[in-house]
């Protein structure tokens, strides 16, 4: 009679080797699909060391993580250069109901809310003026340390044109750019 427990062993490292050999195969799929840092990063804290209007950060970075950049080639959609700003929400720079959206989201903390990455746009980049964006879609702007995605929920005065701004916590010093990159349909 054959013993089931002898072939015990010799089964287990069939399956490990098998096991082994698949994980190779689809780590090896994952790493041919990250893209490459580029040789202009600083590999120790990936800063970009020269130009750092050819790059852009990637959307699954938390703030405070290092951030990890990759070369513009990889971003696609309409890019629109506009002019961006920031603001508070407080009635002296909204209306009466600062912490109300254009788009009805009520903004859980005016304090601390820069976190949130939304943003309000000038209201000719609105479809209903015929303009590409909607409430609710999320963007990608180049604008300096603001870099990064962002979803539009509000909307600026009729005066403004051309122009977005980033939402930002009380407190937070101005800021702004004369000349940014809005990407929509990325």
């Amino acid at each position: 009679m054959h013993n089931k427990k002898a072939n015990l062993p010799q089964i287990i490292t069939i399956l490990a080797f098998i096991g082994l050999i698949l994980t190779l195969i689809w780590g090896y799929n994952l790493d041919v699909n990250i893209p490459k840092l580029d040789p202009k990063i600083n590999q120790e804290n990936n800063k970009v060391v020269e130009d750092s209007s050819i790059y852009f950060i990637n959307p699954c970075v938390t703030p405070g993580d290092a951030e990890i950049l990759f070369p513009k080639h990889n971003r696609s959609g309409d890019t629109i250069m506009v002019k961006a700003t920031m603001y508070q929400a407080t009635p002296y720079q909204c209306d009466d109901s600062p912490d109300v959206t254009a788009d009805q989201t009520k903004i859980p903390n005016i304090d601390s809310c820069s976190h949130l990455n939304w943003i309000a746009v000038s209201q000719d980049l609105l479809w209903f003026n015929d303009g590409p964006i909607r409430y609710g879609d999320t963007v990608y702007v180049i604008a300096g340390h603001k870099t990064g995605y962002y979803i539009v929920h509000d909307a600026m005065n009729k005066r403004w044109t051309n122009k977005i701004d980033f939402l930002e916590s009380i407190g937070v010093e101005a800021y702004k750019y004369n000349k940014a990159e809005l990407i929509i349909n990325s």
